[in-house]
């Protein structure tokens, strides 16, 4: 009976969510925004959803670009309350990241950023510190031979786990934290990662499953299936229950449905796509997230200011009805779901490529 007390309750939670959802695709305040600094990358790694390799990015828009946009950004909000993920590629391998962001931070703008670790080292900490980083993640794909063998490199895991132990050691970050795309290859070595990173003072971890995008869809065996994806959840419930001083969660990564809704992370889903998350791509394209498929661009910073692009564009991600096809028209789910993340949508079948809803229903 408290069971079914506990389900009714949640649906009805997650209904009053949805509908708050939908209000704040009308006001779309900007809280969150990307920069993909570059898709240059120092590893080649067999999961990318951007492809990301060694090569030059010849595309790389320069930094009077940059700030031009963070400009224009604080100029018409609260620069203090959007928070900027600065992403790649590989964010460190580009050489004027510092002084953009120390001019970036100067504007108000708190951010944090996500790397795999390979050039972290003493001064790159305090570089970061100086120019004003907030929260840092850092990639960790598994135990060594599995994170070396999916990152195509023998020393990333050595230098992923110590980046973690030199900006943890720091004291001058709110939060860092550890982010695995969890896969075939890694899910069996969760207990052992966790356990890691507890030894290591970590203490908030971020998890995601591989979709197939970039070179992941090339690598699709990667990609788990039904019994797995159920596996993962189960482990995060676990650890979520019995050490709620460890911050574990799965993330924005698709409706799940209320078997799993708020067990694996904190809230229920939300894509904030267009809503409350804006994106400078590394061509000067603008967009939502770097997962997203080029096609969801909303314009270019040569061709129309980023404020001007938020307030008139992004229409086809704060309306999603257009979504509702195939499976979607006739799933009683909708009204939470609307179709899902955005990066997990397929142009090509004008459908949403991977549901988690359906597969953990099948």
């Amino acid at each position: 009976m408290k069971n079914n007390i506990t389900r009714v309750k949640k649906k009805f939670q997650n209904w009053g969510w949805s509908k708050a959802v939908k209000i704040n695709a009308k006001v779309h305040d900007l809280t969150y925004f990307f920069w993909e600094t570059t898709l240059k990358c120092n590893l080649n790694c067999r999961h990318c959803g951007s492809s990301c390799g060694n090569n030059s990015d010849p595309l790389q828009l320069p930094a009077e670009k940059i700030l031009q946009v963070f400009r224009n950004i604080a100029e018409n909000y609260d620069a203090k309350k959007v928070m900027v993920a600065v992403t790649g590629g590989e964010p460190l391998v580009r050489e004027d990241l510092f002084d953009i962001l120390s001019e970036v931070s100067k504007m108000g703008f708190p951010w944090g950023m996500v790397t795999n670790g390979m050039l972290v080292n003493a001064d790159i900490v305090e570089r970061c510190s100086l120019a004003g980083m907030k929260t840092v993640s850092v990639s960790l794909d598994g135990l060594a031979s599995t994170h070396n063998w999916l990152r195509m490199n023998e020393t990333s895991y050595e230098k992923a786990i110590n980046a973690l132990k030199l900006f943890l050691d720091s004291g001058k970050f709110s939060a860092v934290e550890a982010i695995t795309c969890v896969s075939t290859k890694n899910i069996q070595q969760l207990d052992e990662m966790y356990e890691i990173l507890k030894k290591n003072g970590i203490h908030n971890w971020r998890l995601f499953s591989i979709f197939p995008k970039g070179r992941a869809e090339i690598n699709k065996e990667l990609v788990l299936n039904k019994n797995l994806l159920i596996e993962l959840f189960k482990f995060i419930k676990a650890k979520r229950s019995s050490n709620p001083d460890f911050t574990i969660s799965y993330s924005e990564e698709g409706y799940l449905g209320c078997d799993w809704e708020r067990e694996v992370r904190d809230g229920f889903f939300y894509c904030g796509a267009g809503i409350n998350v804006g994106g400078l791509l590394s061509d000067g394209s603008y967009s939502a997230c770097p997962s997203l498929n080029r096609k969801w661009i909303q314009g270019n910073v040569n061709e129309i200011s980023f404020s001007e692009a938020w307030e008139t564009r992004y229409k086809n991600m704060r309306d999603r009805s257009w979504m509702k096809t195939d499976g979607c028209c006739t799933c009683k789910e909708w009204e939470n779901c609307n179709g899902s993340s955005l990066h997990l949508w397929d142009w090509e079948e004008n459908k949403t490529k991977v549901c988690h809803f359906k597969l953990l229903n099948s």
